[in-house]
């Protein structure tokens, strides 16, 4: 039996097996096996293709399978070329990783040239950035600009765009002879992110930014997209939102191979599922990226699975070794939910040199107060809130679930809130009520959810009070927001944000504070994106007056926005039991970049005996979970479940047992 030669033809991607077409073919088990990689018959030889990826994996798989059947076999020269420089090239990754590890811990300086690299990379940043990082984020940037291909994972409000922009500044200043010069950025991100990320460039190098929006401008047709794209100078900063990137594939992947850029994932975790479109096409264009960064506060919502797919996009050519886990295997990790799995310590090992985290309790931010504000019900509000407690919760009793399953439960919940807070919500279709509520999101879209109006009919007396209720009395929750709002805020020219679930909510009291004299703008899921960003821009001057008091929707406005500088107050309405986006509002107010000696103030109004309560009390006790869970260095959120209210409703069963 001859020897068989293994030649790779890397212009076509493929290895050729030479003069073997009929030794091969002859031996119907090693046929099947190479049918798995595609192998086809030209003449005498056979062809198996590979990517550039793959070409090292496939070349091993040969390999085995001529030794496992008898054949005998040897490497062309070319064959041997790669071989060796495939594993040159590991060698020279291991040490990186390490390097880069040992600069994600902040413990390089046994390292003389990583100490004269950091030194550089300082005195690079005081030239050209104006903004000055503290430590966390110096390090942070530095470990970004040295791996190009990295994630990060600091928290809401630790000014993550400031580190890739102090990143970037570096690379940008590089030789253009340098392999790691980067004159470019692409971020992919929300619509809300596209002004923050323009903006900050103003503050991070005190000059407007030439930037392209793909996504959200209904002016630029395609055409001017594409001539955008393909132009012999296109814009520094290029902005698209996630589910923006597959329409335009092509063109961004021709953009990226003719202009050395940094492509950014912001709110990367929205990417996560290897299946989803805007997964694909994100990882389709890092292909052809100089660098890539992924940013995200919560990188593992569900589960490690999910930072399967962030890895494989700063990384798809070697995702799968950095990793050392398959898909499935991290699933399973998941479930275990055991810290000490060797597993588990194994991959957080294998990961740890390409991403960074900034936890909560490293950004020292200066102090804040809380504050519960109780009011006691209107009488009619209390009748309406009273009767409707009574008929739900002879219901729960007989169910006292509210998991994701229990449709109709946490239905009634949010009905609850409503009433809790301003009865008049109970006269519209629960849809119409909450936009963008992940209460409602994660429902089968088949479902049909009751009117809750409609369930009252049956006592007409009753439902003409709902019906006439903003006749007869103003919810004491507006009364007292306007008296916060008159003795805390404008008096001392304060701002406020004023955080509502209902949309109804937020355009009632609108109208009434207007009719008081205080004039507001609304951020929720239909206002305008060029009015939200004009909203956001003048209530986050300082200086401007024009107007002191927001209504925002948390589930319109959790991500990418920062109210810091020109608002230090928050009014919580009411709340509901999603504890993520609780925290995210908080952080809208209360992140990095604060003075010293800046106090921020939350104010939560809650009616006397009713879900509110009930919510306060539990919701403290999320917090607290969720708030160590946070400081982790992979924060498995999933080991707090947002989507289940049951014990909401077994504590309302319970405090309406005591009151009645």
């Amino acid at each position: 039996m001859s020897e068989i030669v293994i030649h790779v033809d890397s212009d076509k991607y493929n290895f050729v097996l030479l003069n073997c077409a009929n030794q091969l073919t002859g031996d119907k088990r090693l046929v099947m096996s190479l049918k798995r990689l595609g192998f086809q018959v030209d003449q005498s030889n056979i062809i198996i293709p590979f990517q550039e990826n793959t070409k090292i994996p496939i070349l091993s798989e040969i390999q085995d399978l001529l030794s496992k059947f008898g054949f005998s076999r040897s490497l062309s020269e070319e064959a041997i070329n790669d071989v060796q420089s495939f594993e040159r090239e590991e060698r020279l990754f291991n040490v990186f990783a390490e390097k880069a590890r040992s600069i994600r811990n902040n413990e390089f300086d046994d390292s003389p040239d990583l100490v004269d690299d950091f030194k550089l990379f300082r005195d690079t940043l005081k030239i050209n950035l104006q903004r000055k990082l503290y430590p966390q984020q110096l390090l942070s940037a530095f470990h970004m600009a040295f791996s190009q291909n990295a994630c990060n994972f600091a928290v809401p409000g630790a000014g993550k765009t400031s580190i890739v922009y102090a990143a970037y500044s570096y690379l940008k200043q590089l030789p253009k002879s340098d392999s790691r010069y980067i004159e470019r950025l692409l971020v992919i991100g929300p619509l809300s992110s596209f002004a923050p990320w323009e903006n900050e460039y103003v503050e991070c190098f005190g000059k407007k930014v030439n930037s392209l929006r793909l996504s959200g401008d209904s002016s630029i047709s395609r055409e001017k997209k594409e001539q955008r794209l393909y132009s012999g100078s296109p814009a520094e900063l290029t902005l698209i939102f996630h589910g923006g990137v597959r329409s335009l594939q092509k063109e961004i992947i021709d953009f990226l191979k003719a202009q050395p850029t940094m492509v950014v994932v912001d709110e990367a975790h929205r990417i996560k599922n290897p299946e989803g479109v805007w997964g694909k096409s994100a990882i389709e264009i890092a292909k052809e990226a100089k660098s890539r960064i992924v940013l995200t506060g919560t990188p593992v919502p569900n589960g490690y699975e999910d930072l399967y797919n962030l890895f494989q996009f700063i990384y798809p050519f070697k995702f799968k070794s950095i990793l050392g886990f398959h898909f499935a295997n991290l699933i399973d990790m998941t479930k275990s939910d055991d810290f000490e799995n060797p597993r588990v310590r194994e991959f957080t090992r294998n990961i740890s040199p390409f991403f960074l985290r900034i936890k909560k309790a490293d950004l020292k931010l200066p102090g804040k107060e809380e504050k519960i504000i109780p009011v006691e019900m209107g009488s009619n509000q209390r009748e309406i809130y009273d009767f409707i407690e009574t008929e739900y919760i002879r219901s729960f009793k007989t169910n006292p679930s509210g998991s994701i399953k229990d449709v109709l439960n946490r239905a009634k919940l949010i009905r609850l809130r409503q009433a809790s807070t301003n009865p008049s919500l109970l006269v519209k279709p629960l849809k119409n009520a909450l936009i963008n509520n992940p209460d409602l999101d994660e429902v089968d879209p088949n479902t049909k959810f009751t009117n809750y109006s409609d369930e009252f009919l049956d006592d007409s007396e009753f439902f003409q009070k709902i019906f006439n209720y903003s006749k007869l009395e103003v919810p004491q929750k507006f009364i007292e927001v306007r008296n916060i709002i008159e003795n805390s805020i404008i008096l001392k020219k304060e701002k406020v944000i004023i955080w509502t679930i209902f949309i109804q909510n937020a355009k009632e009291l609108q109208a009434y504070l207007l009719d008081k004299g205080l004039e507001s703008r609304l951020l929720i899921g239909e206002t305008l994106q060029e009015d939200r960003e004009n909203t956001i821009t003048k209530f986050n001057d300082p200086l401007n007056l024009d107007f002191q008091i927001v209504i925002a929707n948390p589930f319109a406005v959790a991500e990418s926005i920062s109210l810091h500088k020109g608002c230090h107050n928050a009014i919580y309405l009411e709340r509901d039991y999603n504890c993520s986006s609780f925290l995210q509002s908080k952080d809208r107010i209360h992140r990095v970049g604060l003075p010293e000696n800046q106090v921020t103030r939350y104010y939560y109004i809650i009616s006397n005996n009713s879900i509110d309560h009930i919510i306060e009390e539990r919701l403290q006790l999320k917090i607290a979970r969720m708030e160590s869970i946070i400081d982790e260095d992979i924060p498995l959120f999933s080991r707090l479940n947002d989507d289940d209210e049951t014990d909401i409703i077994k504590a309302l069963i319970f405090d309406y047992a005591q009151r009645t």
